[in-house]
């Protein structure tokens, strides 16, 4: 969750952004978070806005889950500046007192999101997102 983003603690930001778990992804997936996407509008929504332009020379879909998967050889051609340390390193030293970069660890997810949770949010994923050719692995 980003609760502790200094705009997210302000009223009536904050309201958008509880502390509770529960309440949090419940308004993520109805769409009543104010994150530059029109109201009803949540994830799934942003990647359907991108989609069209999958294969521009300048646009990408990767998931965090495929870097993770790379060899070694293959790790050691991503620029440093790009790893999550990094980009945690730098973003502290932008954003004093902001925690918004996580663990960088495939499948944490498990460790917020109930059953049913999971479950819901694979229901709207898959009518959101049933009819492009992206395919996600939470695994």
């Amino acid at each position: 969750m980003s609760t502790k983003l200094p705009v997210n603690l302000m009223e009536p930001m904050a309201e958008y952004y509880p502390k509770d778990w529960n309440i949090f992804c419940k308004l993520s997936i109805s769409g009543k978070q104010p994150v530059h996407l029109k109201e009803g509008e949540w994830y799934p929504d942003h990647i359907l806005s991108w989609y069209p332009y999958r294969n521009d020379d300048n646009v990408l879909f990767l998931m965090y889950e495929e870097i993770k998967k790379r060899s070694d050889e293959e790790i050691n051609q991503i620029a440093e500046a790009t790893s999550f340390e990094n980009m945690k390193k730098k973003g502290v030293q932008l954003l004093s007192n902001v925690n918004f970069f996580r663990k960088g660890q495939i499948a944490d997810w498990k460790n917020h999101f109930t059953v049913a949770q999971s479950e819901l949010i694979d229901e709207k994923f898959n009518e959101k997102l049933s009819g492009i050719d992206i395919k996600f692995s939470y695994k």
